[in-house]
């Protein structure tokens, strides 16, 4: 998550959404004497979290005092599919659908690809799921859906712009053209996806459930 007030810039910042990366190309921009926010860890900097929902976010911002009037948010996707691979490859839930920072973790005993999207759950701040729209819930992987990160529960999108991950190419040449600043492309890694393997009608049925608006800009 990155707040540049020197900017004029809000990034939310996805999990396995190439966050890494676009903090890396974002750091350059960052002017902590101007009060610009950088958090890359839970814990870093308290009440924020590297992967605040914009609607929580702002709220946050406004309750500290700061004047987010005129400020440009945005946030990067990626194909629902390939996300979620990631996410199970880096997190690796196991049969009792805890995942390898909880202490009580089987890592021996481990979801299936399919298992888990079919019957896993994911945390959510309680307070960015109070203002999520109500069909997220932390009992399936909603939370991780883009909608979870930039619509409220009245049906306000609290984003300008949407990119790409697969064309971060045109990420890189907006944030050039809006900061004056050369900003070098990157090599974005789009880890395990050659691995992961072939999905069921069940399985695409419920990822097309949990992730109506990324399924439908990717054609899932």
């Amino acid at each position: 998550m990155r707040v540049l007030f020197s900017q004029g810039l809000i990034s939310i910042s996805k999990p396995r959404c190439g966050s890494t990366s676009v903090r890396q190309i974002l750091d350059r921009l960052v002017k902590v004497e101007k009060g610009d926010i950088a958090v890359d860890t839970a814990g870093q900097r308290l009440p924020y979290h590297p992967h605040h929902s914009a609607p929580y976010l702002k709220q946050l911002l406004v309750q500290e005092g700061h004047d987010i009037s005129g400020m440009t948010t945005f946030i990067i996707s990626r194909h629902p599919v390939e996300m979620l691979w990631s996410y199970l490859n880096y997190f690796k839930p196991d049969q009792a659908n805890r995942y390898n920072y909880n202490p009580d973790w089987n890592g021996s005993n481990l979801m299936s690809f399919e298992d888990w999207i079919l019957r896993g759950g994911v945390g959510m701040n309680t307070g960015a799921i109070a203002l999520a729209p109500d069909w997220i819930k932390m009992t399936d992987l909603t939370p991780l859906s883009l909608e979870a990160h930039i619509d409220t529960k009245d049906g306000r999108r609290e984003v300008d712009l949407v990119f790409r991950l697969e064309e971060i190419q045109i990420f890189t040449e907006w944030l050039a053209e809006r900061t004056g600043t050369e900003i070098k492309k990157r090599h974005v890694n789009h880890s395990y996806s050659k691995e992961m393997p072939h999905l069921g009608s069940h399985a695409i049925d419920k990822v097309r459930q949990m992730f109506p608006l990324e399924s439908d800009m990717y054609g899932v």
